[in-house]
């Protein structure tokens, strides 16, 4: 929403002033003219920087009956309303791209822009920029252990003042353009303004790189974040496990992951009950290939047990644990 401020309020400016001398050496104010801040309030030009994106100018008459204004953008074109005499107050900036706006006032002592004119120019930076965050200590999952949902993460977003829409996108390909877009292919997501937060859902895992950008209705865009690059994985699970050979005292198990991307060894241990303290005993390693992996084992006592899976981690798969509790009865494990 943009800043708008009433006449009163305009009065107790310190804002650039045009001002003619007087017979008895004194000055008289003809106007005075500010441009509205990032934060509503306005302030003389004084070249200050600023992040928003639709600055007004504002004016105070004094002794001047008329005035005309005019404000060009970084690329000296015109960025406001073209008007003859006595323009809109306060008068909107077009938002053209980052860089220094110049506002040039003619106040006239007459009405109908005539009379005594004197100019006066002031102007200001304007560097707008959208900020994109994620905590680079938490691993994103596509999903929660066990669960088919995919999880939905919220990147934090440094707004702008006076911007109307962002966009957002995001990729598995990391390269971008001479101007910061994303090389395709790539995906929308967009801004929740009741959190100043991103949503994005990933269905698989991999890196990402995400860019956003603030910009204005009828106007320019900011320039693209740098790249924000995510890795996302899919959590260890299984998708199931069998005993194909039950007979005991040795037995086989067969697991099947959820992910079949994942990669590595999987560092198998067992321990006697379901409940209480456990001690766990190593039964080796498992090598996954396509998703699965197998282990032959030697239990020669009935009763239960725990199995417990320890992965660390892959490329496309985040570290885990998986416990499975199982019933050795008469040579057979279910």
């Amino acid at each position: 929403m943009r800043s708008r401020i009433g006449k009163t309020a305009l009065g107790l400016l310190a804002a650039s002033a045009l001002a003619l001398p007087a017979s008895a050496g004194a000055q008289t104010t003809l106007l005075s003219y500010a441009v509205i801040g990032d934060d509503g309030v306005p302030q003389r030009l004084a070249g200050q920087t600023m992040r928003n994106m639709a600055p007004q100018i504002v004016v105070t008459l004094g002794a001047a009956l008329s005035y005309t204004l005019t404000v060009t953008g970084p690329d000296g074109k015109l960025v406001t309303p073209p008007t003859h005499c006595n323009p809109q107050n306060p008068m909107p900036v077009r938002y053209e791209g980052n860089g220094t706006y110049t506002a040039t006032v003619v106040a006239y002592t007459g009405p109908n822009c005539s009379g005594v004119p004197l100019a006066e120019s002031g102007t200001f930076e304007v560097s707008a920029g959208v900020g994109l965050a994620s905590d680079p200590n938490t691993p994103l999952l596509t999903r929660e252990p066990d669960e088919f949902a995919a999880v939905e993460h919220r990147l934090p977003l440094t707004a702008v003042p006076g911007a109307d829409a962002y966009d957002v996108r995001y990729s598995t390909n990391p390269e971008t353009r001479a101007d910061g877009r994303l090389v395709g292919p790539v995906r929308k997501a967009f801004v929740d303004p009741a959190t100043q937060t991103v949503p994005i859902r990933f269905r698989r895992p991999g890196r990402y790189t995400v860019v956003a950008r603030a910009r204005v209705n009828g106007g320019a865009a900011t320039p693209w974040t740098t790249p924000l690059t995510l890795r996302v994985y899919a959590p260890f699970d299984f998708k199931s496990s069998s005993f194909p050979d039950a007979r005991g005292p040795s037995y086989r198990l067969s697991v099947r992951l959820r992910e079949r991307t994942a990669r590595g060894r999987v560092r198998i241990s067992v321990a006697r009950r379901w409940k209480g303290r456990a001690r766990y005993r190593s039964l080796g390693s498992a090598r996954i290939r396509d998703g699965r992996f197998t282990k032959r084992f030697t239990l020669r006592r009935p009763g239960t047990y725990r199995i417990r899976y320890r992965f660390e981690g892959s490329e496309t798969t985040a570290p885990g644990t998986v416990v499975e509790r199982v019933r050795i009865r008469r040579g057979s494990a279910r």
